[in-house]
């Protein structure tokens, strides 16, 4: 069954704000949407509303940062930020300690709630990690787009590397980590395999 919705708009300065507000029958819930040059935001929470001018500056600046560097976006991307860790997991099927999520295949990147990220500091890092995610070339391995994502998005690990460790397990533990420690030592093994390339 399709969910009704209305359709409400209104103006934030620099940007063109669709809300749409979706019912269940479990209850309402609201999703609202904007828009700028390049992206669409979707969020249901009201508190989240304040936080999106940052969220529109640092996708903005992280595609002309992308640009530069020589990567390409899609036309337009997608962020959906979702209300729960509930409405997260079930939509990435991602672990609670993995904060964001980009699909490459339908231009969107899922997070959970912003004040999740604000809380650790990580609102522009994650956005600009997953943002390189959805503009890395084809077929580069995991560990490879990883630590170039955390390149971009300034995100020096703290956690130490895991060594030895051979690619294939560096490349199962980046794809399923069993737990957050592990994704922190596994990103940082990615991190600085990636500084060999820079070289």
């Amino acid at each position: 069954m399709h969910p009704r919705f209305s359709q409400t708009l209104f103006f934030f300065p620099y940007l063109l704000v669709l809300a749409l507000a979706f019912i269940s029958p479990a209850g309402a819930q609201a999703w609202k949407s904007a828009q700028a040059p390049g992206f669409v935001v979707r969020w249901a929470q009201n508190a989240d509303t304040r936080h999106l001018s940052e969220v529109f500056r640092v996708l903005q600046k992280a595609r002309r940062d992308l640009q530069t560097a020589g990567y390409s976006l899609p036309p337009q991307v997608r962020v959906v930020i979702h209300p729960s860790l509930a409405s997260y997991t079930a939509s990435t099927r991602l672990p609670w300690f993995v904060l964001a999520a980009a699909n490459r295949s339908t231009h969107q990147i899922d997070t959970q709630r912003l004040r999740i990220l604000l809380e650790r500091g990580t609102l522009e890092g994650t956005l600009r990690h997953e943002l390189f995610h959805l503009a890395q070339p084809a077929g580069w391995p995991r560990w490879k787009a990883e630590g170039m994502a955390l390149r971009f998005a300034g995100e020096e690990p703290t956690a130490r590397p895991l060594e030895p460790i051979t690619e294939a397990e560096l490349e199962r533990l980046l794809a399923a980590p069993p737990d957050r420690e592990t994704l922190r030592r596994a990103m940082a093994t990615a991190y600085r395999w990636t500084s060999r390339l820079r070289r």
